[in-house]
């Protein structure tokens, strides 16, 4: 039922449905989902549901594209594990065995908890409760389970209503954790003769995907954009303008986008006039009229900037009744000279924002080939029965049909797979700048 509920919802509002799926392309399609319907006919359980369709999205490569299936919470008991923290201790202590870097004893708001290896399982890591500020989670319960990834380590997190809460944590530095769902980890105990890591109350303050800007030396400057979240909007314009002499005379300026995953073009608006050497005209965008996506437009005040007759259609792109001037802003001279560093993390708003910078006489990208997540837009949720449905209700502009981004993404002019800081020292080389 979720399957045909989705198939006929993209079907009816996905506004790239079209061109992912034309004429030619239709009896494929037609048959991949007859295949993909019998399996789901014998589906038992909703994360089996919901394996099987973040694999029928993939036909679209969309990544604004998705569909996320209801869960049955399944009340689970909690487990207790033999604690002794004096060995414990004295095992991390031991230079002479090798451990994994998340051992330790560890702190997160409410919670103490000593992370050890499974004796059982390989690459597997428990944490044991060794305080708790509740009644619910007594010393030598299972808090959580983990199992080491490429980027981290993936976590069953036992709640407190006798629920797992799956999500991933990573490191942020040696001696803190931070986990999908912003749940910061200090540790208590450090051994390596390491200063001992900021308090639970500082590391809420430490914001990983905040803008930055700092000097490399005497003629470059480095500003850093992790993410276009509107809420980083203000932070742009204040770091602009406090450092505006600086960027003028600066021979350098290299933008680092990489892991942007979008949000907001708004966010980067006031970087533009440093980077651009001409106003941007942006192109007329497409909107796709089904009776779903109409109300959304409503909503948003996009039925405004169409014609009367546009506005009133079902089942088809429009667009608007004028293009308009996205960037209206005077170009700056200065700084001269910009890089714009791209991986393949780069996507949505941050996509938007190569796209624009590639227009500019005086911007090199170099990097990586970005993401390829930004011909559809304006994302839409609606429920479809036992599960919900994302997906772009706009499209980028008329120009996807003959020259479409996704899934490709944007080719840097300069390949590259350095990371961290051996790409900043490449174009810092690459420019010759003294």
């Amino acid at each position: 039922m979720i399957l045909q509920n989705a198939i006929l919802s993209v079907e009816e509002n996905y506004a790239l449905y079209h061109i992912k799926v034309p004429h030619d392309n239709k009896k494929l399609y037609e048959r991949y989902n007859l295949v993909y319907l019998e399996k789901a006919s014998i589906l038992t359980s909703p994360s089996k549901c919901q394996s099987l369709m973040d694999d029928w999205v993939t036909f679209f490569q969309d990544k604004h594209l998705w569909v996320t299936v209801d869960k049955e919470l399944t009340k689970v008991k909690y487990q207790k594990l033999p604690l002794d923290l004096k060995q414990a201790k004295r095992r991390w202590a031991n230079n002479n065995i090798a451990k994994d870097p998340i051992e330790g004893l560890w702190e997160m708001e409410g919670y103490r908890v000593a992370i050890l290896p499974d004796v059982y399982k390989y690459d597997i890591f428990n944490g044991i409760v060794v305080s708790a500020d509740n009644d619910v989670f007594k010393r030598g319960m299972l808090k959580m389970r983990l199992k080491k990834s490429i980027d981290g380590y993936d976590m069953d997190f036992y709640m407190r209503d006798s629920t797992i809460m799956a999500t991933k944590i990573h490191f942020t530095t040696a001696h803190t954790l931070l986990d999908d769902n912003d749940i910061h980890w200090r540790r208590l105990s450090v051994y390596d003769g390491s200063p001992a890591p900021p308090k639970l109350s500082q590391l809420t303050l430490i914001d990983p995907y905040k803008p930055t800007l700092k000097w490399i030396d005497s003629t470059a400057i480095l500003f850093t954009l992790p993410s276009c979240s509107p809420k980083y909007s203000k932070v742009v314009d204040s770091i602009m303008l406090t450092n505006h002499a600086a960027l003028e005379s600066c021979k350098l300026f290299i933008v680092d986008v990489r892991n942007n995953g979008g949000g907001s073009d708004r966010t980067y608006g006031s970087l533009l006039p440093y980077i651009l050497t001409q106003s941007l005209q942006m192109p007329s965008v497409g909107y796709y009229m089904s009776a779903e996506n109409s109300k959304m437009f409503r909503e948003l005040g996009i039925l405004n900037n169409l014609d009367p007759i546009d506005s009133a259609a079902r089942n088809k792109i429009v667009m608007a009744k004028k293009s308009i001037p996205s960037d209206t802003f005077k170009p700056l001279k200065s700084p001269r000279q910009v890089a714009l560093l791209t991986n393949k993390f780069t996507a949505s708003s941050g996509e938007t924002f190569v796209l624009k910078c590639k227009q500019s006489n005086k911007v090199i990208t170099f990097g990586e080939t970005t993401a390829g997540c930004i011909d559809g837009y304006n994302g839409n949720i609606i429920d479809i029965g036992g599960a919900r449905l994302r997906y772009p209700t706009s499209i980028r502009s008329m120009e996807v049909f003959e020259r479409p981004i996704d899934p490709f993404g944007i080719l840097p002019d300069i390949p590259l797979n350095a990371r961290g800081e051996s790409i900043i020292d490449f174009v810092k080389s690459y420019y010759n700048v003294k």
